[in-house]
């Protein structure tokens, strides 16, 4: 119960977040074109630059776990540490695979969020406070850690799932089928993870 009570909470906190900075992010983008999307491409370069914007977070996890444990000499389990690792990893990697399958055509446009909006200022403030209260929590660390990728991973693996079956690109829609289903893996096995840990168990 204890376990369920804290995932319904980072849920409701992650799905706030989202729909604060989608709000926002779209009225920015009207505003400065006076326009609203008309196509089906314009909706799908959206959501490609919100995966990106999710796969680049996600690509520091390890850098977030050692500084971690460099400044309070502590860690987390061996097998959470390689999961949490391999994610940061394949999360470097399909960065790096978006931008190439970007050039497919038809091409898609990946904008980031310009420095002087509300959005981006809503979601640096976020990472901000995400990152001093994963360095200053104690023993619930690796809960935090593995709690928080709960749910980012579902929306990685939902959010390309939207995508692929909305891509008419062959190329892309096989990638973002691929991808789906990798962050599902990575879901239940965090999920697996979360479980031995609420338990007291390494």
């Amino acid at each position: 119960m204890k376990l369920l009570r804290l995932l319904l909470a980072y849920t409701y906190q992650l799905m706030f977040v989202i729909s604060v900075i989608f709000v926002l992010g779209v009225s920015s983008a009207y505003a400065s074109t006076n326009t609203a999307p008309t196509t089906g491409q314009t909706h799908l370069n959206d959501g490609y630059s919100a995966l990106k914007l999710f796969l680049e977070d996600e690509q520091y996890l390890t850098l977030i776990r050692r500084t971690k444990s460099i400044l309070t000499f502590s860690g987390i389990s061996e097998p959470s540490k390689k999961l949490i690792d391999e994610i940061a990893d394949t999360s470097e990697k399909a960065l790096d695979e978006l931008e190439r399958m970007a050039a497919y055509n038809p091409s898609i446009t990946i904008e980031d969020m310009s420095d002087h909006t509300l959005a981006k200022a809503t979601l640096d403030s976020m990472r901000m406070e995400t990152a001093k209260e994963f360095l200053v929590s104690g023993e619930d660390f690796e809960k935090s850690l593995l709690v928080s990728q709960m749910q980012v991973l579902r929306v990685i693996s939902h959010l390309a799932k939207q995508l692929e079956q909305n891509e008419t690109n062959t190329r892309r829609k096989v990638w973002l089928k691929q991808l789906a289903a990798r962050y599902e893996k990575y879901y239940q096995q965090v999920f697996a993870r979360l479980s031995v840990t609420a338990k007291g168990k390494a």
